[in-house]
């Protein structure tokens, strides 16, 4: 049982979050949760107590995200459409928990957010090191990895070292990949890149 406190604190975020288990049963949604579910063109549902998805296609993705995230411990990042504004972000990553139940927390994310999120957020979330979440918020500036080196003071060949070792904890198969997975991370404390706007 969460305290009245935590949920408190879940409620000032900046993000809709629902904390789901592996069957989907909602735990917890916080106060743009429940906004987002009363909007006409949510594409997420909650009936009968289970979070689900409007559009056969993005229900068999979210149950796939959900069952990765609670199963496997692996993030995962969808798209949504929701009427004709621009997409929802969705981040589904796994949660640490004491209890038997394995939950997920499923991030929604405004589409024009423009910061970056911060490192120790991606270090959390992916079990990056510091050097990784660095590198991460980097290519995620926009920066090229021989920018990244360079910056670093490090080679390419380290650079291209981290990354592989990103892919493996991600997932992530290329670069692009890695980086619209991180773009997708909730921005739960703003991060500017030396010498580089998040914009």
């Amino acid at each position: 049982m969460r305290s009245g406190l935590a949920e408190r604190a879940l409620d000032m975020l900046e993000h809709a979050l629902f904390i789901v288990d592996e069957a989907g049963a909602v735990h917890y949604r916080n106060r743009l949760a429940n906004a987002l579910l009363k909007s006409t063109t949510s594409p997420l549902t909650v009936a009968a107590g289970l979070l689900g998805a409007r559009g056969r296609e993005l229900q068999a993705e979210l149950q796939e995200a959900i069952r990765l995230a609670c199963l496997h411990r692996r993030p995962s990042a969808l798209a949504a459409a929701q009427g004709a504004r621009a997409p929802l972000r969705l981040m589904v990553v796994p949660m640490d928990s004491a209890s038997a139940t394995r939950e997920a927390a499923v991030w929604i994310l405004a589409p024009e957010s423009p910061r970056l999120p911060h490192p120790r957020t991606l270090a959390v979330l992916f079990g990056l090191s510091r050097a990784e979440a660095r590198l991460a918020l980097r290519l995620l500036a926009g920066q090229t990895p021989q920018e990244c080196a360079r910056e670093a003071g490090v080679g390419v060949a380290t650079v291209r070292s981290q990354l592989h070792s990103m892919f493996a904890k991600t997932g992530a198969r290329r670069q692009a990949e890695l980086v619209a997975l991180l773009a997708r991370v909730p921005v739960l404390g703003a991060e500017t890149v030396r010498g580089r706007s998040p914009s």
